[in-house]
């Protein structure tokens, strides 16, 4: 296995593991999100010296405070944000950008895909016309939780969709190839 892929190895096992406590818990441990974040800038550290270090903790920053909106509007779980910010050590600056974008994309498809599969996309375009009405008339930003009978209460695992986006930055920026390429020589030996 070559020394690149060996951070993409890690990382991939990250999300895998992220994202099947996900679905069970519906809660990321600590434990998880912190030791990811150590391991990336490590490997940064391991890989590129000093500037892997600054690199990774641009990554951190990266997710950490574009997906901190998120967790504010109640859109997610501080677990998600934490795991969005271990994620972008593991791919520092711009990746990270591009990581964001792509799971925000692939979460908000997902998210109105299961409320239109439940039917409550209805009431979820209520809630934020409501909002957005509030916002237009007062000038103020005002939340409306979801009924707790409304399909949008439900929890979402949001580390699938974060693993789903961020295999898909890897594969655009062409980590994932060589990973594969390196673990396909590694079983067959």
């Amino acid at each position: 296995m070559t020394l690149n892929s060996i951070p993409t190895g890690v990382l991939i096992a990250v999300l895998i593991t992220a994202a099947v406590i996900d679905m069970k818990r519906h809660r990321l441990p600590n434990s998880l999100t912190a030791s990811a974040a150590l391991l990336g800038i490590t490997m940064q550290c391991w890989l590129l010296g000093g500037s892997g270090f600054l690199n990774g903790l641009a990554g951190f920053f990266t997710g950490l405070l574009l997906f901190l909106p998120f967790y504010a509007m109640h859109w997610m779980g501080a677990g998600d944000v934490k795991l969005m910010a271990a994620v972008g050590t593991f791919l520092g600056w711009p990746d990270s950008l591009l990581a964001v974008a792509l799971t925000t994309g692939t979460g908000s498809i997902a998210a109105l895909g299961l409320l239109a599969a439940q039917g409550g996309l209805t009431d979820y375009g209520r809630r934020y016309g409501l909002m957005a009405k509030c916002l237009f008339c007062t000038g103020k930003v005002a939340y409306v939780p979801p009924a707790p009978e409304e399909s949008s209460s439900l929890l979402f695992p949001y580390a699938l969709a974060i693993a789903l986006g961020t295999l898909a930055t890897l594969a655009w920026v062409g980590r994932l190839d060589p990973f594969i390429v390196t673990l396909g020589g590694f079983v067959h030996a």
